[in-house]
């Protein structure tokens, strides 16, 4: 029997001259088949030895992800014998985990001008604090660990997450950063001496009763609030434009 040897030094025993793209394997079985599925995977599969019978022989393979559908399944009197194939990734597939770390270390300001390279939100998946995804065309931040769940989606649960700049970079006042409307269920963060745009009407983000030599140590600074600014206007916000 040949080998494949995965790149935590799991040994699969395979048919001889099946190819890699039509590999059969035996195992006793489904317990042994769902261990073995665990094992394969993107990462497993990075490196994949090839070791032909006899150490007559060894091919590498890089890069590898199992191909659709995954297994085919006969049961046979000793056990399962399973037929599946490996397949080479893409360039984009090989590049995607490395973009995924690196958009995680962005500020909110520069994860916004590359917005589309997040993810959208999904249901059933473990979200850490700081994690960013796209949510009815609106990239939020997490404000702290959950799995996701019906009821705990971006602009639903203000607690779990925080509407950043939606298509603002500036926040001057000839470019006023949008308020979403789901502001008042979502929360967004507001950051002093930014300008915001509700509706038709632009509004400085100044708090109230901070004086000329107060105000210049408040620049910069955030606050996340669940309120548009036409009602935090005397407190948080001054009215510019209608």
């Amino acid at each position: 029997m040949e080998k494949l040897i995965l790149k935590d030094n799991t040994e699969i025993e395979i048919e001889p001259g099946t190819g890699i793209s039509r590999i059969i394997a035996y195992v006793e079985d489904y317990a042994a088949l769902g261990d073995l599925a665990e094992k394969l995977t993107r990462d497993n599969l990075s490196e994949v030895k090839n070791e032909a019978e006899n150490g007559s022989g060894t091919t590498i393979y890089k890069n590898m992800e199992l191909t659709e559908p995954n297994f085919k399944v006969t049961k046979q009197e000793q056990g399962l014998k399973i037929m599946f194939g490996l397949r080479y990734l893409t360039e984009d597939e090989i590049k995607e985990p490395i973009i995924n770390t690196a958009i995680e270390y962005l500020t909110d300001e520069q994860a916004l001008t590359v917005k589309t390279l997040y993810s959208a939100y999904e249901y059933g998946k473990l979200y850490e604090e700081g994690r960013r995804a796209i949510y009815n065309g609106i990239l939020f931040k997490c404000r702290q660990k959950h799995t996701s769940q019906e009821g705990s989606e971006p602009g639903v649960a203000p607690s779990l997450w925080v509407a950043l700049e939606s298509g603002a970079e500036a926040g001057t006042l000839e470019d006023p950063i949008p308020v979403p409307e789901t502001i008042s269920i979502s929360g967004m963060e507001y950051e002093y001496g930014k300008y915001y745009k509700e509706g038709n009407s632009v509004y400085l983000c100044k708090r109230g009763g901070i004086t000329d030599e107060q105000a210049e140590a408040m620049y910069g600074q955030k606050e996340i609030l669940s309120f548009p600014p036409s009602d935090l206007v005397g407190q948080y916000f001054e009215l510019v434009t209608i």
